[in-house]
């Protein structure tokens, strides 16, 4: 009788459970793989989004359709998207993220608020980029070769970092994280579309939230070497002429690790001084020049790329401060070790100010296949 009694119960449970109400098949969904917004001439926001389109046999491979939407806000202008494509759309699968230049200059926070917050949207894996043209230009490619366009945009920055052009890799989470912290701003790959093909310009600069500059490619690895990174490569090609050693020199830094001094002090009068120096190890790896690179030829070449490096470093640090980009986290030095003066800055004003003290110093370990 116990047994019967246990045995109807079981039934009863399992013929009451609800099953998986709310489960979604992969078949059923529109997978968004890349996004864009832009700012229209009438102050609205056009989003872009790349579908992935499941098969609809085992056979056939995947297929990416491109829509657009309008509207007052980022929001609207999703809501707006929904409306009109046909089946579900999720962006768990979402990898990147293009922002147009316009859209940029007016600010990231309140388009981009609204991505922050929801918690449907991911935020930690998924990468932003800057285009000085339209993000939907680029979306619309569809495909670069064989690859769909947001496969190809992910490829392209990873390996782009591999070269040193960015780092850290800025994803929504970090930017965000970024755009609370007064003491800090950041920069992001910025990308155009040059005929049919997607290039790399360099970095945007951001003051706050708002775009405010740029770096060109080879001038973004110099800002990735002084801010103590480097990647697989960090290629430079500059011209040397002292004496019989006359031609160009293409070197490499990457791989070896990049010795940094980052020292921030603030003198008597107020005045804020940041000692930066960097120490790196490079490979040459071609040499035009006729005069062989023995020992002591190796020696002038280490004092003449130190110094060509430390004058482009001192650019690169002058065109941060003229975007009001502080990247290096000056202020958040303030803010930890010197509060008192940081309590009395305009950062706005004063970042501009700022003295800084900055050489490289440049070792050639190996001349490579040269002899």
């Amino acid at each position: 009788m116990k047994r019967s009694v246990i045995l109807l119960a079981g039934t009863m449970s399992v013929a009451v459970l609800s099953g998986c109400w709310d489960r979604e098949y992969l078949k059923d969904l529109n997978l968004a793989y890349s996004i864009g917004f832009d700012l229209t001439k009438d102050k609205k926001i056009k989003e872009t989004v790349e579908l992935i389109i499941p098969p609809e046999t085992e056979q056939s491979r995947t297929k990416n359709e491109i829509h657009s939407a309008e509207g007052i806000t980022t929001r609207g202008a999703s809501n707006e998207l929904r409306s009109r494509v046909r089946g579900n759309m999720r962006v768990i699968k979402n990898g990147i993220q293009i922002i147009g230049k316009s859209l940029a200059m007016e600010g990231l926070k309140p388009p981009m608020d609204v991505n922050f917050r929801d918690p449907d949207n991911p935020t930690s894996n998924v990468r932003l980029v800057i285009t000085d043209g339209a993000a939907s230009d680029i979306i619309n490619k569809k495909e670069v070769g064989e690859l769909k366009i947001g496969e190809f945009l992910i490829q392209k920055i990873n390996s782009l970092e591999k070269m040193s052009l960015f780092y850290p890799p800025e994803t929504m989470d970090t930017v965000f994280r970024a755009l609370e912290d007064p003491g800090q701003d950041f920069a992001l790959p910025y990308i155009d579309l040059q005929g049919e093909e997607v290039v790399a310009k360099g970095v945007a600069l951001f003051d706050d939230q708002k775009y405010s500059g740029a770096l060109n490619a080879e001038d973004s690895i110099m800002l990735v070497l002084l801010k103590g990174h480097s990647g697989d490569n960090a290629r430079f090609t500059k011209k040397i002429d002292d004496g019989p050693l006359h031609g160009d020199i293409s070197f490499n830094v990457g791989k070896k690790k990049v010795k940094r001094k980052f020292k921030v002090t603030v003198a008597r009068n107020g005045e804020v001084h940041v000692q930066l120096n960097i120490k790196l190890k490079g490979i040459i790896e071609e040499y035009t020049g006729t005069h062989p690179l023995d020992e002591k030829s190796i020696l002038t070449v280490n004092k003449e790329l130190s110094k060509i490096l430390t004058d482009q470093a001192r650019s690169v640090v002058r065109d941060l401060q003229k975007a009001n980009c502080d990247i290096f986290g000056v202020g958040r030095e303030l803010i930890a070790y010197h509060n008192n003066v940081w309590k009395h800055k305009d950062w706005n004003k004063d970042y501009s100010e700022v003295r800084f003290h900055t050489s490289v110093q440049v070792s050639i370990i190996s001349t490579g296949i040269i002899h």
